[in-house]
């Protein structure tokens, strides 16, 4: 009960306060308005507010005075919402607890002489109690304290009031005097009774019996409770206070103004007189929510010696004003589309969150804290975290991966990727960037990792969040699985632990090495299905041989390591004791009792030769077959262990008629490797991609995700590498593209950022591709540095290529080249003439046309004839100014020429660091600022020494 009082009520109850607070403010501004009006349509206006007061949810409408001030609305139905501006919840941490991501293992490449590490994947902690959470209790404590005492204060005047009723008379009806009150007053809900003053004379007990019938008759009784409770609800806020006073002088104000129009003008004056007979000086049923007296005789007194019948068009007019107000009010503006309540209780079918989208965003509100560090004066990290609170938070991106059906009995299960960066309350040049950290321009930090996670989908489109783990060093969704789909399957049938099969097994336990010192971390293998059954073959280290030409359904896999091994599967419609006959004819004795297994023995020639028969299901029987031979096994750790990997493929083929396979999509998702080297260190850079086939060809949908494994040499690889912000894609063919990739590493002396170049390769061909030598480098260099150096490396003066101005901005194609920065410092093609100056000065964005007089420039006019820009981009860039965006520099057609004007001096270069040759594109990448990498890319030009810039982009930018 605590829990819903605090985390849903009050939120909600604060919610209306806000909204009733806005009501509020409308009403008073429109009340001052109509002062000179009768007072009924004053009091007809507080109506929305006690609407607003004890109802969180309204009809939406295009027009609404809170959708015109910005209120925060969220849908309900098609046609509700409720205002937000606190969110429910706000002090709880909804992240469900979810299922960590399973282990995978890490394969061991073949002639790799490495130890892997296994990865390990941790659950991400429990997010900390919220600092809300104390406050929050706090104050829902003493709201409540505070709505108690307001009706206890209410009952106990009630009792004292009823004692002093004892010996009232009745009248007549429902009316009775009484002889020890001071006013008149209406008390009861349902069987409602006036009370009058004993000591009333007739003609005072006429227009006070008047007056309070008038009461009953508009249920002003109903209204008063209702009020009363609003105010007891909402005691904190004091424009209710002011609300709930006002409106009872309004109610009483309108009551006798119906008198006076009943009875005439000509009674104002005695009814005044019996107000002021009345007068007490204090209201003795104020806080009684079942009896309400009259009050504020001075203000009434003087409303009626000011009141005159009103003109019909002066009715008319604010009762269109009064329904106006109360329309625009009373009305939300529209949701945003993501509801924030509980589902319905009669959905037949329903899962925790409406959508990703909404559990996400969510998980992003539960941060309300964050963990950083910072550096020490002498340049050093500080060795302890410090804590900030987050302040804001943006998504980056919430990418779903794929989707799997039929293998989940309640719904279909989906993965998805999301990464959020968080503003913090503190100076960001406090902040030090560690472990691949970065913020961009808004000052946004990535302190947190990238997600992946699984869902259940419902057949009604809600969601069960199953798992949501951090993307890291140790954790890696994908695996060594073939499609996201067979690793939604593996998740899901190992942690529900079925039994059934999975793609990817770990088989390091099962092998021994002749070295202990030569056993990696892992060893695994990818489950392979044949019509008619399955087996296991390793990732690396066999390769799968080209059967097609085969007569009956035959595969087969040598050794990568060309040792001569051979593992086969065949079918053959042949029965089981055939197949027994024709072995023994060739020379091979059984094994085992049963004849399933036969060798060929004495080895001929040291090869050995194995034979396993499997009966089919459906008649006809199976034959396993494995080769190796006593020359081709060596020491070698991956080629000792071949006679055993062996064994166990064939332990593993089994036959079966069906297998729950992780099914097809009209998408798949595909993955290429590139092993990056630095300084003798390497990295495999492995990205995820998305393929459709139509048409019968294959074409490229997305780059899905990028990931980065160590394979020797460095301390660390951060597994999480990203491709450039807007995944730059070069095609190198129709089937080929080239993906700058960046990825993290530390040799020893902390986190560095490098960069390479994946291909992607549709067709399976790839472009040759080599690492810049250093003489390779200083030619490059030698074009693109604008100095002129003597024999002592000297700079004597400066030679500026035409090519240095694609330099002067960032892009990540030619075509998005910053024209403006481009020419601002081109080389002119002449003086501009007095005609020029004229013709310019007409232009909307010449911003000199206060000068009069060429002469009078403060800076000089530059002429760039159209023919010496395209001379330049075309020769450089394979573009001309029609493929760029020109807008921002002035042009006059009747001279085909830009203008440009400045008096400064500025010259752009690019000094390559390091690069890289990929077929026709050469990638130069040099260091800069923050921490970044400016990478130019080069397209060359076949059989000649001549390239063209393709982009020139920048890390982080």
């Amino acid at each position: 009960m605590g829990e819903f009082v605090m985390h849903r009520l009050f939120p909600i109850v604060c919610n209306m306060s806000l909204t009733a607070s806005v009501v509020i403010l409308a009403v008073l501004a429109v009340r001052l308005l109509l002062r000179r009006a009768p007072k009924v349509f004053s009091y007809a206006l507080w109506a929305v507010v006690l609407f607003r007061l004890l109802c969180p949810v309204s009809v939406t409408s295009a027009v609404s005075l809170l959708g015109a001030l910005g209120a925060p609305a969220q849908e309900r139905t098609a046609v509700t919402s409720v205002v937000e501006y606190v969110p429910a919840d706000i002090v709880r941490n909804m992240a469900p607890a979810v299922t960590p991501l399973p282990q995978k293992p890490f394969p061991a490449e073949p002639g790799e002489n490495i130890v892997s590490t296994a990865p390990s994947v941790t659950q991400p902690a429990a997010a900390p109690a919220s600092p809300l959470s104390g406050p929050v209790a706090i104050l829902t404590l003493t709201w409540l304290t505070g709505m108690a005492l307001l009706l206890l204060y209410s009952v106990v005047s009630l009792l004292r009031l009823r004692r002093r009723l004892v010996g009232a008379v009745r009248l007549e009806d429902n009316i009775y005097l009484a002889d020890y009150i001071p006013s008149p007053f209406v008390m009861g809900l349902f069987r409602p009774k006036i009370y009058l003053p004993s000591t009333l004379t007739e003609t005072e007990r006429g227009y006070i019996l008047r007056h309070e019938q008038y009461h009953l008759r508009r249920r002003d009784h109903v209204v008063k409770l209702l009020s009363f409770l609003a105010l007891c609800v909402h005691w904190f806020n004091p424009l209710v206070w002011a609300a709930f006073i006002l409106a009872g002088k309004d109610m009483e104000m309108s009551c006798d103004e119906a008198v006076v129009r009943e009875l005439g003008e000509d009674i104002r004056a005695d009814y005044s007189a019996s107000l002021l007979s009345l007068a007490t000086g204090r209201r003795i049923v104020a806080g009684m929510p079942l009896a309400f007296g009259e009050g504020d005789t001075g203000g009434r007194i003087r409303n009626l010696l000011n009141w005159k019948r009103p003109q019909p068009w002066i009715i008319a007019v604010c009762a269109v004003v009064c329904v106006g107000l109360i329309a625009l009010c009373a009305a939300n503006p529209k949701g945003s589309g993501t509801p924030t309540e509980d589902p319905p209780a009669d959905r037949t079918e329903t899962g925790q969150w409406l959508s990703v989208e909404a559990y996400v965003q969510q998980v992003m509100l539960s941060q309300t804290e964050a963990r950083y560090y910072t550096e020490n004066a002498d340049g050093t990290v500080s060795g302890q975290p410090h804590t900030a609170a987050v302040t804001d938070r943006k998504l980056e991106y919430l990418t779903k991966g794929g989707e799997l059906a039929g293998l989940a009995p309640d719904g279909v299960l989906e993965e998805w990727e999301y990464f959020y960066l968080v503003k913090l309350d503190v100076d960001t040049a406090s902040v030090a960037l560690v472990g691949g950290q970065y913020y961009d321009d808004e000052e946004y930090f990535s302190l947190d990792d990238r997600h992946v996670m699984v869902a259940l989908r419902h057949g009604d489109g809600s969601y069960d969040i199953l798992c949501d783990d951090s993307i890291n060093d140790g954790g890696d969704f994908f695996g060594y699985h073939n499609t996201i789909e067979e690793a939604i399957y593996d998740w899901y049938v190992t942690d529900r632990k079925l039994d059934l099969p999975l793609y990817v097994e770990d088989w390091i336990d099962q092998i021994n090495y002749n070295n202990p010192n030569d056993k990696p971390g892992n060893y695994p293998v990818h489950r392979y299905d044949v019509d008619g059954g399955y087996l296991y073959i390793p990732i690396s280290g066999w390769t799968k041989s080209d059967t097609s030409d085969s007569v009956s359904p035959y595969w087969e896999w040598t050794s990568a390591y060309n040792t001569g091994s051979i593992f086969s599967i065949v079918y053959d419609e042949k029965s089981l004791d055939v197949q027994r006959a024709e072995a023994e004819e060739i020379g091979f004795t059984p094994v085992d009792a049963g004849k399933l297994v036969w060798r060929l023995d004495p080895p001929a020639e040291g090869a050995h030769i194995r034979y396993y028969f499997y009966p089919a299901a459906g008649g006809g029987c199976w034959t396993v077959s494995t080769l190796w031979t006593d020359l081709g096994i060596s020491d070698y750790p991956y080629i000792f262990i071949e006679p055993q990997v062996m064994n166990l493929m064939v332990e593993s083929f089994t036959p079966t008629e069906s297998l729950p396979a992780a099914g097809a999509s009209t998408r798949t998702t595909m993955t290429s490797t590139y092993r990056a080297e630095v300084d003798g260190r390497a990295a495999d850079l492995t990205v995820s991609y998305t393929v459709e086939q139509k048409n019968g060809e294959l074409q490229l949908c997305s780059l899905d995700s990028v990931r980065a494994r160590n394979v020797h040499g460095w301390e660390q690889v951060h597994l999480a590498a990203t491709v450039e912000q807007h995944q730059s894609l070069f095609g190198s063919g129709l089937y080929q593209y080239l993906v700058p990739v960046f990825y993290e590493a530390d040799r020893g002396n902390g986190w560095e950022t490098f960069q390479a170049v994946v291909e992607i390769s549709l067709t399976g061909q790839y472009s040759p591709r080599h690492t810049l030598t250093q003489e390779e480098l200083a030619a490059y260099n030698a074009v693109m540095d604008p100095a002129v150096r003597d024999e002592s490396g000297d700079i004597v003066d400066f030679h500026i290529q035409p090519f240095s101005y694609f330099f002067s901005s960032y892009y990540k194609n030619v075509r998005n080249l910053n024209f403006e920065e481009f020419i601002r410092y081109f080389p002119d093609s002449g003086q501009a003439t007095e005609a020029e100056f004229e013709a310019l000065k007409k232009l909307d964005d010449w911003p000199f046309k206060r000068v009069a007089r060429m002469e009078d420039m403060p800076v000089p006019i530059h002429r760039h004839t159209v023919s010496s820009i395209n001379e330049v981009l075309t020769r450089w860039g394979g573009i001309t100014t029609s493929n760029l965006d020109t807008a921002g520099v002035c042009y006059l057609e009747e001279y085909d020429a830009y203008y440009t004007y400045t008096s400064d001096f500025n010259m752009f270069y690019f000094i390559a660091e390091s690069g890289e040759q990929v077929g026709n594109y050469v990638y130069l990448r040099k260091s800069i600022e923050n921490g970044n990498i400016a990478v130019l890319t080069l397209r060359l030009t076949p059989g000649t020494d001549e390239w063209q810039i393709v982009s020139h982009w920048r890390s982080g930018s």
